[in-house]
């Protein structure tokens, strides 16, 4: 018999990669997780709303020239650790990221966020 491991659902899509989203930052030990398009545009985060419109916007940016990044991330007073992949939708590319935590953590998280993301975007 299989276990269910979501403690949250929603038929909504936005709220739904935003439940997988705050789980993905409880269990990885991750301040902050964002999905964007390829115009840097926030599709849906969970964390510090500053640090994930900030990290979705400069992405973006990185994104338009590779798949994927790890490193640190600089703005205006502020820096981050910040892990990125890119994810094919249909015709779109999207971007995962991952803020804080270690380097581990964030990669293991960008690939569960990734996967439910598709999981999700697929069932809307």
């Amino acid at each position: 018999m299989a276990t269910e491991r979501r403690q949250q659902r929603s038929g909504y899509s936005s709220e739904a990669l935003r439940f997988q989203l705050a789980a993905c930052c409880n269990d990885g030990a991750i301040s902050a997780m964002v999905i964007a398009d390829s115009d840097g545009l926030l599709l849906a985060s969970s964390g510090d709303g500053s640090a994930c419109e900030e990290v979705a916007a400069r992405m973006a940016v990185v994104g338009c020239k590779i798949n994927e990044f790890s490193g640190t991330l600089l703005g205006v007073g502020e820096s981050w650790d910040v892990q990125m992949s890119k994810m094919r939708v249909e015709d779109s590319e999207l971007l995962v990221c991952a803020v804080g935590g270690s380097a581990e953590q964030r990669r293991t998280q960008i690939s569960r966020g990734a996967a439910g993301a598709m999981r999700i975007l697929r069932a809307a």
